[in-house]
Formats: C-alpha cells, structure tokens, sequence
C-alpha cells in the first residue's frame, strides 16, 4: 500500500473515531434509531410509505436488526404501523407526529454541529467533500460486495 493510501486509511480511522464521539452525545434517541427514523421518514414521501423488508435492504442491515429498531420506534410512539392498502397481510411504517419532532431536534443538532465545524470551508470545498464522500460511499460499498462475493 502506497503512503497516500495509507494515509487515507488513518484519515478515515480518524473520521470513524470522531463519528463515535458525535453517537456518544445526549439525545433522547440512541443514534441508530435517529438513523432509522430518518430512513422512515425519507421513504414517507412515498405514498405508498415503507415496509420493513426494504428498510433492511435499504439500510444493509440485517432484517431482525430493523424489526428491533422499528419495535423499539414504535414502542417510543415516533412510528406507527399501518395496514398497507395494497396488501392488507402486510403493513407500513409511518413516522409520528412525535418522531417528526425528535427528528427535527436531532436534525437541527447535527446542522448546528457542521456549522460550526464547516465554518471556515468555502462552499466550493463543502460541495468537494459532499460528492467525494458520496463516491467513496459508493464505491466502498462495491468493494464489499465483490469482497462479500468472492469470499463466498
């Protein structure tokens, strides 16, 4: 491995230690759950609204691992679960009024958060990172599923 490389990857170690730290501050949510209830409500646009089994695969996560977070959501009152009207066997997930709340809250904690981090970047160097961390989102996420394939 080159030292750019290697340099990078200690650069991400560090990201990766910080993004614990920020899990590790009071909320009333444990950040997991502010995670799925963000998910839960971006896939609410959806008329159609959310099922778990997408949720899973939408957030590679395990399907038991959601069915305990959308229980502990539910069991919060921030999610309630709906008969979906195209299969009446099967429900969807609704964010609550209350959740929206809690997601509102934890949302404008993290604004606030990068505001003052970001507050020395230009916006030419925030939209840099933006799509580069979007890139390397994407492309890791190949790596690991050939990775994932190959090992198989």
């Amino acid at each position: 491995m080159d030292a750019v490389a290697r340099e990078l990857e200690d650069r991400l170690r560090d990201l990766l230690r910080v993004v614990r730290m920020v899990k590790q501050r009071p909320h009333s949510l444990p950040p997991g759950l502010i995670g799925t209830l963000a998910l839960i409500a971006r896939a609410g646009a959806n008329p159609t609204g959310c099922h778990a089994k997408e949720l899973a695969v939408h957030a590679g996560l395990d399907p038991s691992t959601v069915s305990r977070a959308v229980a502990a959501l539910v069991a919060n009152g921030l999610v309630e679960r709906r008969a979906d009207p195209d299969d009446g066997r099967a429900s969807i997930l609704v964010v609550t009024e209350r959740g929206h709340g809690e997601l509102a809250v934890a949302r404008d904690w993290y604004d606030r958060l990068l505001s003052r981090a970001l507050a020395d970047w230009s916006p030419e160097e925030v939209e840099a990172l933006t799509k580069s961390l979007g890139r390397l989102t994407i492309d890791v996420e190949g790596a690991l599923g050939s990775t994932l394939e190959a090992a198989r």
